[in-house]
């Protein structure tokens, strides 16, 4: 079945699996948010935070972050700092059925996923494995390459990881919430009261735990869904008004600010890219 990965900035389609790669010094997707197949991230540089469904970190080291199909995941990095990773993403059904102890090697990916600190020699094996995967043509050599590399990763899992950070529920919940209605009205004092918590704590501990503020947070999540309405024909105008923007100038506004360019003009270029 053919995926497309438009939603979450990948700027491709593929059908069983893709290996590609992002340096820069922003990240490709901004918000919390999850999709329908596996993704492993190799970081290779930059300050980069992980927030995973139970648990966050930051560091500048090497590390695999992985999910599995359904996991919310966040990843984001300082822009002072150069953000490279290489990826793989794959489906389901490209790797269950063929493989009886699939349960097993399933496991590094956790129930809320799984962030694996890297050594520099583990991080070139890693890399090594995953072009070598992006280079092969045949789909067979490239299941039991997946295979190799789930293993390795396996070996490396290690249960114990005091880096991270127990996430409070409240800023969970603050972030389904954002991504749900963002195309209403939503205000600190409001989302705090509806969590049950106060707004300074909530403002506090987005931030800390995040990286960005809850009215960033709400900007990436109202111009994520004017992109993919932009991309399925709608208008300007049209999107404005269905994700919150007070104005067709407001999400003009808000394009040029995050992007450097108007809505029209960045998805015309994205598309000439992923061609």
């Amino acid at each position: 079945m053919r995926q497309t990965a438009f939603d979450h900035s990948f700027g491709t389609e593929w059908d069983h699996l893709l290996v590609a790669e992002r340096q820069g010094y922003s990240t490709s997707v901004a918000d919390y948010h999850r999709h329908n197949f596996y993704e492993i991230n190799l970081i290779l540089s930059g300050n980069v935070k992980i927030l995973l469904g139970d648990s966050s970190e930051e560091g500048c080291e090497n590390r695999l972050v992985l999910t599995r199909p359904g996991t919310p995941h966040y990843i984001t990095c300082r822009p002072d700092t150069l953000y490279h990773r290489l990826y793989l993403l794959f489906t389901d059904d490209f790797v269950a059925g063929y493989l009886p102890e699939w349960g097993q090697f399933s496991s590094v990916f956790g129930e809320s996923g799984t962030v694996l600190t890297l050594t520099r020699e583990q991080t070139s094996l890693f890399q090594r494995q995953l072009l070598r995967i992006r280079e092969e043509q045949s789909l067979f050599r490239q299941r039991l390459m997946i295979y190799d590399l789930l293993s390795r990763i396996y070996e490396q899992k290690d249960d114990d990881r005091p880096r991270q950070q127990a996430i409070p529920s409240y800023i969970l919940h603050a972030l389904t919430y954002l991504d749900e209605y963002c195309g209403e009205r939503i205000v600190a004092a409001d989302l705090a009261a509806l969590l049950h918590v106060g707004r300074t704590t909530l403002m506090t501990e987005f931030k800390r735990h995040l990286g960005t503020t809850v009215t960033a947070y709400l900007t990436h999540c109202r111009l994520r869904r004017a992109e993919t309405l932009l991309q399925n024909g709608y208008s300007v105008e049209s999107a404005a008004a269905h994700c919150g923007f007070s104005d067709t100038s407001g999400l003009v506004r808000a394009f040029k600010r995050c992007y450097g360019q108007p809505p029209r003009t960045y998805l015309a270029q994205k598309k000439a890219k992923a061609l």
